[in-house]
């Protein structure tokens, strides 16, 4: 037995098909690294993939949301004028002929009744009326065009001009203001 073990290893051929095998081995061992790399790399391309296409739809998403949220504002802007004509003109109706005349009581009742479902509805669809009167002045939400010597707070709002509309935390519309500032102690 040991001389047969003699020969293979003192055989040129034995020798060659140890070399022929251990070079078919690391062959092999470099091919299931290689392959293993390209595993890895077509692994993490595909978790990749996985992850923008969840950005994509979560982006589309909001963009969807937002775009459903905002598609009224342009008619709710067209709209808030009407209301603030409307809220007007049932500010400046004459109260002492509403108390003297059922009729127009009545009417004025439906008038208010109409005002109230107005914002009700507005309210139901995110729109919400700002006026800030005796409220403290916010760059955000108003618009001041007066100020006002006043006793009250400086800084404060102490004349709403027109009120302000938001829908859904978007400002639509500034509420024009008259701002509060000290008297002059020149009086």
């Amino acid at each position: 037995m040991q001389e047969n073990q003699q020969n293979q290893q003192t055989n040129p051929e034995n020798q060659n098909e140890n070399i022929e095998v251990s070079n078919n081995e690391n062959d092999l061992k470099n091919k299931i690294i290689e392959l293993e790399q390209k595993l890895f790399e077509q692994n993490d391309k595909f978790l990749r993939t996985l992850a923008e296409l969840d950005n994509v739809r979560r982006r589309a998403r909001e963009e969807n949301d937002k775009t459903a949220k905002f598609a009224i504002s342009n008619f709710v802007s067209d709209l808030v004028t009407v209301a603030e004509n409307f809220f007007m003109a049932s500010e400046n109706a004459p109260k002492d002929e509403i108390e003297k005349n059922p009729a127009i009581k009545n009417y004025a009742l439906a008038i208010e009744m109409t005002e109230k479902e107005l914002l009700k509805v507005l309210e139901k669809n995110q729109v919400k009326r700002i006026y800030p009167l005796n409220q403290d002045f916010d760059h955000n939400f108003h618009e001041a065009i007066a100020n006002i010597e006043s006793e009250a707070k400086e800084g404060s709002v102490v004349q709403v001009i027109q009120a302000g509309y938001s829908i859904a935390d978007r400002l639509i519309r500034p509420a024009l203001v008259g701002v509060a500032k000290a008297k002059n102690s020149e009086n």
